[in-house]
């Protein structure tokens, strides 16, 4: 059987900060529904750097660099998204809305769905990403594979998409 080719792009997120990445390659898959369980359940995670963005997925490192402008995006959420969402949730908040049922009521709720209209595109290279995040946050030491440390801005998947390639 052939197998149906894919473009896979990965919604990460850092604070307020979220990077779209998509892979260089397209992937090949027997359906859709295969593209969609195999590519839900993978670890996915990404390291910003002032030169470059290390992508782990389920193990392997991709390097992105800074010319590479369409494997990469990022936006960041807008002042009025937080005066919607108001201030964090404190462990003692959650276990009283743990205590009274509420927590899924609360946390699902349309008060706390972000959306893409929640969001700010930033139009600068992750160069410029990392400095912008360097203003306000401190960056992280991650270790590599093969033993390198670097320094920079981990970002976590929050979504994923299959685009079925023509």
């Amino acid at each position: 059987m052939i197998g149906e080719k894919y473009q896979i792009s990965y919604g990460l997120q850092c604070g307020p900060w979220e990077m779209k990445l998509r892979l260089p390659d397209w992937e090949e898959y027997g359906t859709e529904e295969e593209a969609g369980k195999i590519n839900e359940n993978r670890t996915v995670s990404a390291m910003l750097t002032a030169d470059a963005v290390f992508l782990s997925l389920d193990g392997m490192e991709l390097e992105i660099r800074p010319e590479q402008r369409e494997l990469y995006g990022f936006s960041f959420l807008k002042e009025e998204t937080y005066g919607r969402l108001g201030p964090p949730l404190s462990p003692e908040d959650l276990d009283r809305l743990i205590g009274k049922d509420m927590l899924e009521e609360i946390l699902f709720s349309s008060r706390y769905m972000v959306t893409e209209n929640d969001y700010t595109e930033f139009t600068g290279n992750l160069a410029e990403a990392f400095t912008e995040l360097e203003k306000s946050e401190v960056p992280t030491r991650c270790k590599m594979s093969g033993g390198r440390e670097i320094y920079g801005y981990l970002f976590e998947s929050v979504w994923y998409q299959a685009e079925r390639v023509r």
